[in-house]
């Protein structure tokens, strides 16, 4: 088996299980919205389908493209997946690396503006993440005014999409976009940490506790990519760039499916409403009947 097939696999293994919880963490959240009425759940979810997307545009385009030989199965879909299409496939691996890092500072300044009850969200959130969509198109509108193709690699025995935008320009705002936005990430989740301790640790302060646990945890997964990816193009034109272009890819698959297992371990409630939902926890409401049912029994 190519290390290539070997990557694959390894994507399948912890991506699928991912991309399961993810959806079901947005059914949860969904279908007991009452209990998630707030402007961090609202984020959880634009950010998810934003990582949804991101993963599975990387794993069709960047991984089954690379174990896809020229006689396989899906080896007609790459030869014809050109013209706008690939361009806008193209543009996405690097546009959305723009908003998973603006999407990080913008969950960092909603938890600490709620902190400090400064809390305009819920009519403002949807414009807010358009935003943090469409102004990367600001750098990334320049895949679309060039060219870019499937190229079939003999050696590997699989595609890899091209773009005629050279290497270097590719990087030359991404890279201080993901440093201040690292900065401004970690600078705002530190200044909430500090809040916190300085409060009463009542239940909802608790609460937003485990909030910035799961903003930290994601925080410094990002901080990990970033550093990452300034070492790549500084160290461009030696053998460790072949490294770090190996480990990236998985990087940067933890900061996008990450979170639906931050939520589930550090959010009591939606791990209650998952069993709820799957039949393996009673609601209060179904506790209680089974109570009075259990004492009507009694007393007849």
């Amino acid at each position: 088996m190519s290390a290539s097939s070997i990557y694959v696999l390894v994507s399948i293994i912890y991506g699928f299980p991912s991309v399961l919880l993810y959806i079901f963490s947005f059914f949860v959240v969904i279908n007991f919205r009452k209990s998630f009425d707030s402007s961090f759940f609202n984020l959880y979810i634009y950010d998810g389908l934003f990582n949804l997307f991101t993963y599975f545009n990387g794993f069709v385009f960047l991984r089954l493209s690379s174990i896809t030989c020229d006689t396989c199965f899906f080896a007609s879909f790459f030869k014809n997946t050109n013209g706008i299409i690939l361009n806008f496939v193209v543009a996405m691996m690097g546009h959305m690396a723009y908003v998973q890092y603006g999407a990080t500072v913008l969950i960092s300044s909603n938890r600490l503006s709620v902190l400090l009850k400064y809390n305009v969200w819920r009519e403002y959130t949807w414009v807010l993440v358009i935003l943090v969509y469409f102004l990367p198109f600001l750098d990334t509108y320049r895949y679309f005014v060039h060219t870019a193709g499937m190229k079939y690699y003999e050696e590997t025995e699989g595609y890899t999409p091209i773009s005629s935008v050279p290497i270097n320009d590719s990087f030359a705002y991404l890279i201080p976009f993901m440093i201040i936005s690292t900065i401004c990430s970690v600078a705002l989740n530190i200044t909430s940490l500090l809040f916190v301790r300085q409060v009463k640790l009542r239940k909802k302060n608790r609460l937003e506790s485990n909030f910035l646990i799961i903003m930290s945890i994601t925080c410094t997964a990002q901080l990990f990519g970033m550093i990452l990816s300034v070492s790549r193009v500084i160290l461009a034109e030696t053998k460790v760039a072949n490294t770090l272009a190996q480990i990236l890819p998985f990087v940067s698959d933890g900061l996008t499916l990450v979170q639906p297992w931050l939520l589930v371990v550090f959010c009591h409630s939606v791990r209650d409403k998952m069993m709820m939902t799957l039949g393996l926890k009673k609601s209060i409401v179904q506790a209680a009947s089974s109570q009075i049912l259990k004492a009507r029994s009694i007393t007849t």
